[in-house]
């Protein structure tokens, strides 16, 4: 059986769609019972179907369609012409690259060769160079030679003279120089006697100065002390710091009567302000003192 062709079997579909359609658009209506419940016929009213319209439609359709098709394969033809570009330019850019690197290959040959020629130029010239360098060096070394011979009877005429002068100037300054020692020697040996002796005598005062003023603390502090009987025979020692102005620091018990030690400190605090001297070397040995306190009973 043969087959139909696909645009006729579209319009011939787009007939009957179109047949349908009107066919639902048609209006029944049946005539009023009678009195006298008589049946009549139905009566028909369709809507007459312009033929002319419907196949305009159809065409316009088909039209539409075409344009589509058309704009599809315009589009498939567009992409298609894109990838041949794509794939003429991958091909150029291969080609130029294989070209590019013969080139610059034999660029590479070519200035191998060049290096070459001008490594073996330079080594010729180089020997040539040699060969009359050795011979000017050995022309010069010989000239050298007898100059240097020359120089060196000379200058050891001059040597051998200043050394004599140089002993000579030596064993003088030596003998200044041992004159200048023992006379240091002497002048170092009476200062030190002498700082001695006044180091001595400074220790001896500073030595009463610390004495003198630890009497003073240990007054200052029996002046605060509160006793009473229970202390009798008892001692508290306590460590003391001082500032420069004989401010307490910071006191500390050492050891002793617990009673009497928490007396005594309280004793100090009351004090506050404690003598000491304005000499340095005297306040060093009194800022950071031991005291032992005994109450007098």
């Amino acid at each position: 059986m043969k087959k139909m062709p696909i645009p006729l079997i579209k319009s011939v579909s787009l007939h009957l769609a179109f047949g349908a359609l009107i066919f639902a658009g048609m209006d029944f209506k049946l005539p009023q019972e009678s009195t006298d419940m008589a049946v009549s016929e139905p009566i028909i009213e369709a809507v007459a179907v312009d033929a002319n319209a419907v196949d305009d439609q159809v065409k316009r359709i088909e039209d539409k369609k075409k344009q589509q098709r058309k704009a599809e394969e315009d589009r498939t033809a567009d992409l298609e012409r894109r990838a041949r570009d794509a794939e003429r330019k991958r091909k150029q850019q291969e080609q130029e690259a294989i070209d590019i690197e013969q080139r610059t290959k034999r660029q590479r040959e070519e200035r191998k060769q060049a290096e070459q020629a001008a490594i073996s130029a330079r080594k010729k010239q180089q020997q040539e160079t040699a060969k009359a360098n050795a011979a000017e060096a050995e022309r010069k070394r010989k000239e050298l030679e007898q100059k240097k011979a020359e120089e060196q009877a000379k200058k050891a005429k001059e040597a051998r003279e200043r050394e004599e002068k140089a002993l000579k100037e030596a064993q003088r300054k030596k003998a200044e120089a041992a004159d200048k020692a023992r006379q240091e020697r002497a002048l170092q040996d009476q200062l030190e006697a002498e700082q001695a002796v006044r180091q001595q005598r400074r220790s001896k005062q500073v030595l009463t100065e610390v004495q003198k003023y630890q009497a003073l603390i240990h007054q200052a502090i029996q002046r605060q002390l509160i006793v009473d009987n229970s202390m009798k025979g008892k001692s508290c020692q306590l460590n003391i710091r001082l500032a420069s102005s004989g401010l307490v620091i910071q006191v500390r018990e050492l050891r002793g009567d617990p009673i009497l030690c928490r007396a005594a400190k309280s004793a100090v605090f009351k004090a506050g302000t404690l003598p000491v001297s304005k000499e340095a070397d005297v306040y060093e040995k009194l800022r950071d003192i031991n005291l032992t306190v005994e109450p007098e009973l």
